[in-house]
């Protein structure tokens, strides 16, 4: 079971979700899984998504058709196995130490 479940929804995120989910998996805390939804996109995000996926087992991608933001994130949040959740847009950027800190500070 990881520590942290980092929640991704996109919708036609594909101009920034390289560098977001990039962010992620640079980061120094390595135990989390990173739950990516695309939620009906009809750009390249799910396939950007799925790449990242082939090359990193702590990524995990799931797809249906446009339900929203709130709906999105309710059912990641549901898949969530982690102690903590961390969220995430897809046009987000993640400093390298960013889950480091925030555990650490929540385990205080």
């Amino acid at each position: 079971m990881p520590t942290v479940s980092i929640l991704l929804p996109v919708f036609n995120g594909e101009r920034y979700l390289r560098a977001a989910i990039d962010s992620v998996l640079s980061q120094t805390f390595a135990d989390f899984e990173l739950l990516l939804l695309d939620d009906g996109s009809t750009d390249r995000s799910l396939a950007i998504a799925r790449s990242y996926q082939r090359l990193d087992p702590r990524v995990q991608v799931y797809t249906r058709d446009n339900r929203g933001l709130v709906a999105t994130l309710n059912e990641l949040l549901g898949l969530a196995r982690g102690e903590f959740v961390a969220r995430m847009d897809a046009d987000d950027i993640c400093l390298p130490d960013r889950l480091a800190r925030q555990v650490a500070f929540l385990r205080e």
